[in-house]
């Protein structure tokens, strides 16, 4: 299947017995454009996209399997507390139950963890995503439905390598610079 550019204006909310509480929405004013398959949006909500004509609504539920996979209790790790230290100090400023937190591990990855626990040798941190085993409902309007151009998809490839400096022109979702993508790419 050929890659398709996307663009919508939507919002998405955790699904759950409890609760239905919105964490994200775009204005509808400004819609968020991307390139399918590159890892920019979750699979299953890519694929539920590309099923819809420009104008259509829409209002689906992912369940947390196909959204940010289900909790993995082994991804909640006890660290020694060493490892929040700078110059030998902690920093507790910004390591505390609830902080997400950068991290890296020995091959260079950089990923998000969230501090469950801190106390005087180590600190509890959780590596799943925030999201993860949580179904999520989105709903919206499609603006765009249509294959991307070789054009928006070397955009995008330079963006997610690092090439593509967006930061002078607010993103590049949407068209960034001047409506053709990022100045800088």
């Amino acid at each position: 299947m050929s890659q398709r550019y996307i663009k919508v204006a939507y919002r998405m909310f955790t699904c759950t017995a409890a609760s239905h509480k919105l964490l994200y929405e775009t204005e509808a004013t400004k819609p968020v454009g991307f390139v399918t398959g590159m890892g920019l949006m979750i699979d299953a909500f890519e694929q539920r996209l590309t099923q819809l004509r420009e104008g259509e609504q829409f209002d689906f539920t992912l369940s947390a399997a196909e959204a940010f996979g289900e909790r993995d209790e082994d991804l909640v790790r006890a660290v020694p507390r060493k490892v929040f230290e700078v110059r030998g100090k902690f920093i507790e400023e910004e390591v505390y139950p609830g902080a997400e937190v950068p991290l890296m591990n020995s091959e260079g990855d950089h990923f998000m963890g969230t501090i469950v626990k801190v106390t005087d040798t180590e600190v509890t941190v959780d590596l799943n995503n925030p999201l993860a085993g949580k179904a999520l409902q989105f709903t919206g309007t499609v603006f765009t439905n249509r294959e991307a151009t070789l054009k928006e998809i070397e955009e995008t490839s330079k963006i997610l390598s690092g090439e593509c400096d967006c930061s002078n022109c607010g993103g590049c979702g949407g068209g960034g610079c001047g409506g053709g993508g990022c100045g800088g790419c």
